[in-house]
């Protein structure tokens, strides 16, 4: 029989990007740090699109709903291509809202909380014009970060208000959340109250938050959440948790 490593093949998905992650930044040093983030952004863009399937594409753009309302510029949409879309013109595309599985923003570093806060929401205005189709049909809405030194007891004070922030639907609101490749935040919609999670995932966290969209994307395949899950249980790994004690969210379900 042979013998499966199942955590190896998903720490070789993260070493593969934090191994080529500087390599222009090495070549250019600090003096074009858009280019160097555009480039980091492309790399997750191509590790992604590996697993996806056929029906999905997947590029940069805008997203325009029924009201003709569109959303700032998504680093990275998933979108379903059995579908007309807008514009395309190489990955750069304007999508119909109705076809969107997954956005993503993409940064370099997070050196704040604040920031960390402020692109949450942006992810979750940008979802907002993101209709559903079905009242539970979910969006994966995540936001991956190559390097962040934000400590556990940091992240959970500050995200303590995080069923706060913005007024968006449990199926919208950003709940997966790469800081480095060791630190991955989870929304647990599944549970009651609902809760978000902080894990130290050493060699691990890009992996997840890859894992977690492909879930997503195949969430009526009952295997898909084994196989694609690097570990059994993240729960002896974790650091934090915040409650969420509005009850507001009741609303959704």
């Amino acid at each position: 029989m042979v013998e499966q490593d199942f955590i190896k093949f998903y720490k070789s998905v993260n070493d593969e990007l934090m191994a080529i992650k500087d390599r222009v930044r090495s070549l250019i040093g600090d003096a074009h740090w858009g280019e160097d983030g555009r480039y980091r952004e492309a790399i997750l863009k191509n590790v992604i699109s590996r697993f996806l399937p056929k029906k999905y594409s997947i590029g940069t753009g805008f997203v325009i709903n029924k009201n003709k309302e569109i959303t700032k510029q998504i680093d990275i949409i998933v979108y379903d291509n059995s579908s007309p879309v807008l514009f395309s013109e190489g990955d750069f595309v304007i999508v119909l809202a109705s076809t969107v599985k997954a956005i993503i923003e993409v940064k370099s570093t997070i050196n704040s909380t604040t920031e960390l806060i402020d692109y949450i929401k942006i992810g979750e205005e940008n979802a907002k014009k993101i209709e559903a189709i079905a009242l539970h049909d979910r969006l994966f809405n995540g936001i991956f970060c190559y390097e962040c030194n934000l400590s556990y007891e940091v992240l959970g004070n500050s995200l303590r208000d995080y069923f706060e922030l913005t007024e968006c639907s449990i199926f919208r609101k950003v709940s997966n959340i790469s800081l480095g490749n060791k630190t991955f935040l989870h929304v647990w919609w599944d549970h009651k109250p609902f809760s978000l999670k902080g894990y130290e995932l050493l060699d691990l966290s890009f992996a997840y938050f890859i894992s977690n969209l492909l879930v997503s994307l195949n969430e009526y395949s009952p295997e898909s959440r084994y196989l694609f899950s690097p570990l059994d249980s993240k729960s002896p790994f974790e650091k934090f948790e915040v409650l969420d004690t509005t009850g507001k969210w009741e609303r959704y379900l």
